[in-house]
């Protein structure tokens, strides 16, 4: 196993393989460690991320948002 594959598969939300769009909200499937490796999905010019629109919401109240 790689280091990138290792990598992948350290936390839930990677080895779930979806990114979103914390702009406009589209999602898509995607392979951690490739991404890891060779770089991660963007979508309306800025990185996608690893938190469902679900947990960046209560990210947001959590802290008060």
């Amino acid at each position: 196993m790689s280091f990138y594959e290792k990598a992948a598969n350290s936390h839930p939300s990677l080895q779930r393989g979806m990114v979103w769009c914390a702009v406009c909200g589209r999602s898509q499937r995607t392979d951690a460690a490739g991404s890891l490796q060779h770089g991660w999905p963007k979508c309306c010019g800025f990185t996608m991320t690893i938190d469902s629109p679900e947990e960046r919401e209560a990210y947001a109240k959590a802290r008060g948002e």
